[in-house]
């Protein structure tokens, strides 16, 4: 049983989003897909002030992790 919760853990790591003050940061396996989890928890009727992200190698792919910032 704890190694299927640590399994589903490390599975769901790759869309995490963590928010955090007026940010919100998330990682995926594009661009797109990272920022769109990082905008899952933005607070609704937010405004967008700036998004970043930056490639992450990892073996021989790419892992990309996106910042949004937002005012409330």
């Amino acid at each position: 049983m704890r190694h299927a919760a640590l399994l589903m853990a490390v599975i769901l790591w790759g869309s995490t989003a963590l928010a955090g003050g007026n940010r919100a940061t998330a990682q995926g396996p594009s661009e797109q897909f990272a920022t769109a989890e990082a905008m899952r928890v933005v607070p609704k009727g937010a405004t967008i002030t700036d998004t970043t992200c930056k490639s992450i190698d990892v073996g021989f792919s790419s892992r990309y992790q996106c910042t949004i910032t937002y005012s409330p």
